[in-house]
């Protein structure tokens, strides 16, 4: 084996630009503070992010501040205060998240400590929404309609599902005004896309119903960015994207004490998008790559019910169901030139329908003051249709083209039922333990299929117990101490089971059925604090996972089909991770001023261990993350607010081996500087307006190479209106 080091290092950014970033940055901070302290003082006292209630560390109602978990809540105030371009951008400074988009603008995904998207649960209003894909789950949500989002960092599979080994983000939605009509519009302007969005929406609330209907759509055009070693043009070719929502939900409470409440919610996302090349990847002999993602269509319906106080021992019982589709399709193409008379066109389509269905059941039993504990059931089923395609035409000259096509269909099921229970014990003044376990069946099916080579196939099955258990100690002043095990389970997605992906350079990658699953172990204590203006949430975790699915050349053990050519590749369980790390959330108001400098990041290494070697190079920043100070306060009578603030990064580094040879490639650090402020206005703060200036200083930068080249200097404009 070749063990020579290819290191390929990104253009590093001019010092003087640096020094310029800090220098205006401390100057912007040092006059900020006389002008906010002659127009408002802020309010000591109060809540804070600490005290908002969520159900998703626990599945029962719990204050961040007493969470066992890693838990962090994006309210309606922090959602209005962002121009709602996706739901993933309103998450990249919560600590220990990362947004990537695989080069595609418009399809944004999320990664928490270092794992992959694919790795992290999404849930809309607690159901799943499942994405058999190589790169994971897209977030196809409009925020506009979005209430609050919810974010558990690190393993949670015991509480949701069998896919969260990094986390889960669970997307509450809005339902009906208060009053019997309220209308809301609203638009936002992206000068950094030429890009613009719009939405509204009609709700209310008519004796026991309630109801909303929203609407909304956006356009984006391609990414502006510094002129360097991404374009020469100032514009990143192929990353515009359009999409447009549709939502209604519909709700009854009933009973004597009106604590009985059935809903029923159904949307529409349509998304096209295309995506970017890295001018870097068109290394010999590749010519031409070029990647369009035409449509990429959800649909949900999904009905609840939720009843509380039903007796002195049952608090709480809830059960969902849900039915939606993904619709999606994929076009890749791939020119070669081996040798200046031989030319080679590779062009492979996917045309995939995944259709989930399914549901869940859940009791709160309080059987003694210091147990609360919760059981449930679920049900979910996973089906993926793919119909893929390829035509590879070479061309000798001065010889004629000629073409080879290949087609294949799978259909292909994932059917999982699993038990849960959790208690909360008080066992103790001021220490509570909280403690879970959950079963898992899974039968995945190869249903149908037009490959010679996965005839005779049948199903498979696989059983797993998961546990967690977390303490919290509460016996300091306005402090919590806590500490938490849990445990990740992930199934292989049915693409690697059953499917026999195109590389784009005639080179296959054969599902594999023998998979197993996924798992990890997570160990982490963090505090957190609150009082006399300031609020604190520290953690550290340290995180071992196993069994991590990746591909390998068809050797003569490696599982391949009978006469796979070498050139090719198949699934199997090989590699594995360890991550750990520190995440942090500081703010501090100012004693007698309105000033609130802030925090938020993460210092993480993340070591991948493949078959033969290991890596810290595995595209994980060791900082990031946010530093900055806000204003609020009144101007003229009208509530006012303004932030300036730092967002940085270290550079990073990703390892791979290509052809024995381990290739190093690196992308350097960087910080951008910005400044936004916004206000409300007219009765109630019916109108509310935001400015955002980004990257002021026209920063070249890329954060990782999941995540396409950061947009330059932009400004975006967003005014919102309820009636």
């Amino acid at each position: 084996m070749n063990n020579a080091t290819i290191v390929i290092s990104r253009k590093v950014q001019d010092s003087s630009r640096r020094t310029i970033l800090k220098a205006a940055t401390l100057a912007l901070l040092l006059s900020a503070a006389p002008a906010a302290l002659d127009v408002a003082h802020a309010q000591q006292g109060g809540t804070t992010w600490l005290d908002e209630i969520t159900v998703v560390g626990t599945r029962t109602e719990l204050s961040v501040q007493d969470n066992p978990a890693s838990v962090s809540v994006i309210g309606q105030d922090k959602l209005q205060r962002q121009p709602p371009e996706s739901i993933a951008e309103m998450l990249r400074d919560v600590p220990g998240v990362e947004v990537i988009d695989s080069s595609a603008a418009g399809m944004k995904r999320i990664r928490i400590r270092g794992e992959s998207s694919r790795r992290v649960t999404i849930l809309v209003d607690g159901q799943e929404i499942t994405d058999h894909s190589t790169y994971g789950t897209p977030i196809l949500v409009d925020p506009s309609n979005v209430e609050r989002i919810d974010v558990v960092r690190g393993p949670a599979s015991v509480l949701y599902g069998a896919k969260a080994i990094g986390g889960v983000v669970n997307i509450i939605t809005k339902r009906g005004a208060p009053k019997p009509l309220q209308l809301e519009m609203g638009g936002a302007y992206y000068s950094g896309t030429a890009g613009w969005q719009g939405w509204a929406a009609a709700s209310g609330t008519v004796g026991q119903f309630d109801y909303r209907l929203s609407g909304g759509f956006s356009d984006h055009g391609d990414r502006r960015v510094p002129v360097g070693q991404y374009t020469s043009t100032g514009r990143l070719d192929g990353t515009s994207y359009s999409n447009d929502n549709l939502s209604a939900h519909l709700g009854y409470t009933f009973g004597e004490q009106g604590n009985h409440y059935i809903a029923l919610k159904a949307e529409q996302h349509r998304l096209k998008t295309e995506s970017w090349t890295d001018p870097a990847t068109l290394t010999y002999p590749i010519t031409r790559f070029n990647i369009d993602l035409p449509k990429r269509d959800l649909r949900k319906v999904g009905v609840y019910y939720d009843g509380k106080d039903l007796s002195p021992v049952v608090r709480k019982v809830h059960v969902d169901a849900y039915y939606q589709t993904v619709d999606r399709l994929f076009r890749n193409e791939v020119g070669m030139n081996p040798t200046p008379p031989i030319t080679v066109g590779v062009v492979s389509t996917s045309d995939d329908r995944n259709v989930n269905y399914g549901g869940t059941a859940q009791v709160d039993l309080q059987f003694h003051p210091d147990h609360y504990t919760i059981a449930g059931l679920n049900y979910l089923t996973d089906n993926l249709l793919t119909d893929k395609t390829s035509t590879t035409t070479t061309t000798i000259r001065p010889r004629p083209p000629m073409a080879t096509f290949t087609s294949t269909f799978d259909d292909a099921s994932i059917n999982t039922t699993s038990a849960f229970v959790q208690d909360q014990w008080s066992f103790a003044e001021n220490f509570k333990l909280i403690a879970g376990l959950r079963y898992y069946h899974t039968e995945t099916v190869l249903n149908r299929t037009t490959n010679p080579a996965r005839t005779g196939l049948g199903s498979g099955n696989d059983d797993r117990v998961v546990t967690s258990a977390g303490l919290t100690y509460t016996g300091l002043p306005n402090t919590t101490l806590r500490t938490m095990y849990s445990e990740g389970y992930i199934t292989p997605t049915l693409l690697q089971l059953f499917t026999d992906s195109s590389a784009g350079r005639g080179v296959l990658t054969y599902g594999n059925p023998n998979l197993v699953a996924e798992t990890s172990r997570n160990i982490e204590i963090g505090a957190r604090y609150n009082a006399g203006g300031l609020v604190l949430d520290t953690a550290a975790f340290y995180t071992k996972a196993k069994d991590y699915i990746t591909s390998v050349p068809c050797t003569a053990n490696a599982g391949c089909p009978i006469g796979a050519p070498p050139a090719n590749f198949i699934y199997v369980n090989a590699d594995g991770a360890v991550t750990y790390g520190l995440e942090m959330t500081a703010e501090y108001t100012l004693p007698n001023t309105s000033l609130t400098p802030y925090v938020t990041g993460a210092w993480m290494r993340r070591r991948l261990d493949f078959q033969t070697w290991s890596t810290y190079d595995s595209d994980t920043p060791l900082l990031a993350g946010r530093l900055g100070v806000r204003w609020e306060g009144q101007v003229a009578g009208a509530p006012m607010w303004a932030d300036l603030f730092v967002r940085a990064s270290s550079g990073v580094k990703l390892a791979s081996m290509d052809s024995g040879a381990l290739v190093v490639r690196s992308l350097p650090s960087w910080g951008t500087l910005n400044f936004a402020f916004g206000g409300s206005f007219g009765e109630n703060g019916r109108l509310r307006l935001g400015v955002h200036f980004n990257n002021i200083l026209n920063e070249e930068y890329r954060s990782s190479f999941d995540e396409l080249p950061g947009t330059g200097r932009s400004v975006e404009l967003t005014a919102r209106m309820t009636f």
